[in-house]
């Protein structure tokens, strides 16, 4: 099954300036799961269609030079507001003087997320009508993307056409082994893109997987390019001054989260979280302050505080808020930054999601990846269990006041109960 599908077929392009683009002039219609992107009223002949007009050329172009992006790199709170991102990771960049869907693609792993708005072009006088958002396997995204890319290519050759950019650019990709896509997807996911960096650039990249190994994969989505280094030296030290905040948790064995393929990274959490409330006995109820989960996880309140004490390092990265990794005597350890009371217990439960689903150091970080919507998730779950508010709602509508009842109850935030109760469909919240 595709994940979207492009429908061509092949116009006269006489009289359009540019061999790539008078051979490659075409009908295109694009559709995601049934439902065509390309749905436009041609303001001009006063009709609709479900079908543009364009040069293909610049539309595989845009896919080829940004493919390591779109493919790697993922959103975090300051890449969004980036005009640089955006232009990574929206088609409607690839225009060339033509009308395109407004589309933006990003990913969070194993998924590609395509969000589609509604948007007019002045000059050929057409409305794009269609607006949504889908989120769809990233592999049989990139497969149906590379099919479109080679009927493309193709057609250029079709018509004697050798050696362009978009050519060159995907031999490549194509040609890329193992250790130099590994090296692209870290680059990409920096916002860097990998065909274009100076020797400089280059090492640091290298040195990024070299000091970081298994931990580069996340921490790309979270520091700071232009501070490669610097950051890389705080995650470490980080590490280092979170292993004596060991946390003994002998009544919980590990539990195997699993890969984030065959369910959603928050379905994951949430399974997570509910088979950790089982192992420590919680038994459905909410756990409101931080002795009631000192004593779920068996500690002393001293011993918890301890052991999720603030680590210095972590001050000086803005989008990593937490480190896991291992104590001397093998049990978790964590080092978090400093929030306010209830913060810091959601902030915590996100590393436990960690330690107790991991054998290795791990981030928690403000990044948009499946591992850290998984890790949100689970700290939802876990601390404001979805059963527990089912039954304290009983109305289709929750107002802003009864969500602030129901965070001081379970000793959360407004925003973490909302989320539960519009994820697990209990109410929607006005």
């Amino acid at each position: 099954m595709t994940a979207i599908q492009f429908c061509t077929d092949w116009q006269d392009g006489e009289g359009i300036e540019g061999d790539e683009l008078s051979s490659t002039f075409a009908s295109l219609r694009v559709d995601v799961r049934g439902e065509p992107l390309t749905h436009v009223i041609d303001n001009r002949a006063q009709t609709t269609r479900d079908s543009i007009f364009v040069p293909l050329y610049p539309v595989a172009e845009w896919l080829a030079a940004n493919w390591w992006f779109v493919k790697y790199e993922s959103e975090n709170p300051r890449k969004t507001a980036d005009p640089a991102f955006n232009r990574r990771h929206s088609w409607g960049t690839a225009t060339d003087g033509y009308a395109l869907p407004d589309l933006t693609i990003a990913t969070s792993g194993s998924r590609t997320h395509l969000t589609w708005r509604r948007t007019s072009a002045s000059w050929p006088k057409i409305e794009f009508l269609s607006e949504g958002h889908a989120t769809v396997d990233r592999e049989q995204f990139m497969q149906d993307c590379a099919d479109f890319i080679d009927k493309v290519i193709r057609r250029l050759i079709a018509h004697g056409i050798e050696s362009t950019f978009l050519q060159d650019e995907w031999t490549a990709i194509q040609t890329a082994d193992e250790e130099e896509s590994g090296f692209c997807s870290l680059s990409a996911g920096l916002g860097w893109d990998p065909y274009d960096l100076d020797e400089a650039m280059r090492r640091h990249v290298v040195t990024l997987a070299d000091q970081l190994g298994p931990l580069s994969s996340e921490a790309v989505h979270a520091i700071d390019a232009s501070a490669l280094l610097n950051d890389c030296s705080a995650i470490l030290a980080a590490i280092e001054d979170a292993r004596p905040n060991e946390l003994r948790l002998p009544s919980l064995p590990l539990m195997t989260r699993g890969g984030f393929n065959e369910k959603t990274p928050w379905s994951v959490g949430y399974d997570l979280a509910r088979r950790a409330r089982s192992e420590f006995g919680l038994d459905g109820q909410p756990v409101q302050n931080t002795e009631q989960l000192a004593e779920a996880l068996g500690q002393s309140v001293e011993t918890l505080q301890r052991a999720t004490g603030p680590v210095a390092p972590l001050e000086r990265l803005a989008l990593v808020d937490g480190v896991v990794t291992r104590g001397a005597g093998g049990g978790a350890s964590f080092g978090l930054k400093t929030r306010r009371q209830i913060s810091q217990r959601f902030l915590f439960c996100r590393a436990l999601a960690e330690a107790i689903s991991g054998h290795g150091d791990a981030l928690v970080t403000r990044g948009n990846t499946e591992r850290q919507q998984c890790n949100r998730a689970f700290a939802a779950e876990f601390l404001a269990p979805s059963t527990s508010l089912g039954k304290k709602i009983s109305t289709p509508v929750v107002d802003e006041e009864q969500v602030d009842d129901l965070a001081e109850e379970f000793g959360v935030s407004p925003w973490v109960i909302s989320h539960q109760i519009e994820n697990h469909q209990i109410a929607r919240v006005a």
